[in-house]
C-alpha cells in the first residue's frame, strides 16, 4: 500500500503539470493571436519600371491652337503596356489626324530611383516613355492624382533634342451612353472630372463632359445649350452649361468636340446624355 502513494503522487503531478502546459498553450496562442499578420507588398511596393496598372484608360485634352480651329489629342494607354494617340487639328475646310501607336517604356528617371531607393514601398512610379514603332522616343508622361502631364518632343530623339514642343494636362475619360436625336449625326460623349460647388447648401458636383460630334449631313450643324441634358438614374434632367466658343456651327461632314458641364448632387447618378 505504501508503494502506492509515490505513484499517485507521480500521477497528480504530471496532470497538474499538463493543466499548466495548456494554460501556456492558449496564453501562447493568444499571443499569437493578437499579433499582426505578415503584410503583402501593396500596389506602392511595385517596382518603378513595372508598368501593371499604373494608369490604363482614356486621356483627352482639348488644346489652344493659333493656326487651327480646334486641336484635341486622344491618348489610350492599355495594360499590355502598348498606347494608341491621335493628335487631331481642325481648321474651317478640313481635318487631320495624325494617327501613333507604340509601347510604354520606363523612364530613365524611375530606374535610377529603384537603384538608389533602398526602401520599395517609397518609389516613386510616375515618368514614362511612349516609343513608336520604330522604337523612336515620341512623348513623356507623368502620372498625378487627377491624370497625365504630356510632353510632346520637337525631335523624335529625346536625347539630341530635349526641348519641349508641347505641354499639356491629359484629363482622364469614361464614356457615357448618348441618346441622340439628331439624324446625320454621330456624337460620343466622355466624362472627363469633377470640380466640387456649393448650391443652397447641397453639394453639388460640376461634372465635365467632352462631345465627339461628327456631322455626317450636308449641312451645317448648329447646336444650343438647351439641346443637351443630362439625366440620371431616377429620370431627373440637368440643364447644360456650354461656353459660347463650342456653340459655334459645325460644317457639312466635319468633327468637332465641346466641352459641356452639368450641374447635380453628389448622389446622382448619371446615366445618359439627351440630344433633343
Amino acid at each position: 500500500m505504501l508503494n502506492r502513494y509515490p505513484i499517485a503522487l507521480s500521477t497528480l503531478s504530471l496532470l497538474l503539470a499538463a493543466c499548466g502546459s495548456t494554460e501556456q498553450s492558449k496564453e501562447y496562442q493568444a499571443n499569437l493571436a493578437s499579433e499582426p499578420p505578415v503584410a503583402h507588398k501593396t500596389e506602392s511596393q511595385k517596382s518603378a519600371t513595372s508598368w501593371s496598372r499604373q494608369a490604363t484608360g482614356n486621356f483627352i485634352a482639348l488644346l489652344p491652337c493659333d493656326h487651327c480651329e480646334q486641336h484635341v489629342i486622344h491618348l489610350r494607354l492599355n495594360d499590355d503596356q502598348t498606347f494608341q494617340l491621335s493628335d487631331i487639328k481642325r481648321s474651317k475646310q478640313r481635318q487631320s489626324e495624325n494617327q501613333v501607336t507604340g509601347t510604354i517604356q520606363a523612364a530613365q528617371d524611375n530606374k535610377q530611383r529603384e537603384k538608389q531607393n533602398q526602401h520599395p514601398s517609397q518609389t516613386t512610379i510616375d515618368e514614362w516613355l511612349l516609343h513608336t514603332e520604330n522604337v523612336e522616343a515620341y512623348a513623356r508622361i507623368q502620372l498625378t492624382t487627377h491624370g497625365l502631364k504630356f510632353n510632346l518632343y520637337k525631335q523624335r530623339n529625346i536625347k539630341n533634342q530635349p526641348k519641349i514642343e508641347t505641354q499639356v494636362f491629359l484629363h482622364p475619360v469614361e464614356s457615357i451612353k448618348v441618346s441622340n436625336a439628331l439624324k446625320h449625326v454621330d456624337i460620343q460623349a466622355e466624362h472627363v472630372q469633377n470640380v466640387e460647388v456649393k448650391e443652397l447648401n447641397d453639394p453639388v458636383m460640376a461634372h465635365d463632359y467632352f462631345l465627339a460630334i461628327h456631322n455626317q449631313s450636308n449641312q451645317a450643324l448648329q447646336l444650343h445649350a438647351n439641346d443637351l441634358v443630362l439625366v440620371d438614374q431616377q429620370y431627373q434632367e440637368y440643364a447644360a452649361v456650354v461656353d459660347p466658343k463650342f456653340l459655334e456651327p459645325i460644317p457639312a461632314q466635319q468633327k468637332q468636340w465641346i466641352k459641356v458641364s452639368f450641374h447635380y448632387p453628389t448622389s446622382v447618378q448619371a446615366d445618359v446624355i439627351k440630344i433633343k
